[in-house]
């Protein structure tokens, strides 16, 4: 009798763990646009773009002047799309500074990632992968 209560707590423990594990699933899987692994998996699914300028806008903030690339499935008209401008929190000491700098500087293609209802900006060079993270200001 001992060993058919046994197997039976066993049995409800396995079957505790798996419905829970199935109920959370969604917190097991990455996301897109959440963590270093989705952004390598959605690299082929964001807009290209490439630093065209970074100008100073005032103090601790940089006006981001981004210019999409056609995609290849993008007709002649698609690839006049117009710069994408953004004003960014940012000082000549951070490194992304510099690291925006460099991109400008060498045309480096970077996928944008623009989270729903966020302030941020996330960029990754397609090349290195460098990834960074920016904070958008609204223009007054």
């Amino acid at each position: 009798m001992g060993n058919v209560i046994a197997v039976l707590v066993v049995v409800l423990v396995v079957w505790g763990v798996i419905t829970g594990i199935r109920r959370n699933r969604r917190g097991l899987v990455a996301e897109r646009g959440t963590s270093i692994g989705a952004d390598l998996g959605a690299l082929s699914d964001q807009p290209v773009v490439r630093v065209r300028t970074l100008t100073r806008e005032g103090p601790g903030h940089y006006l981001l002047v981004l210019t999409p690339e056609p995609g290849p499935d993008d007709a002649p008209v698609a690839q006049t799309s117009p710069d994408i401008e953004m004003v960014v929190n940012l000082t000549e000491d951070q490194f992304g500074f510099d690291l925006l700098r460099e991109w400008e500087r060498s045309k480096a293609p970077i996928a944008m990632v623009i989270p729903p209802e966020s302030r941020l900006v996330r960029l990754r060079s397609i090349d290195d992968l460098q990834p960074l993270t920016l904070s958008r200001v609204d223009r007054e």
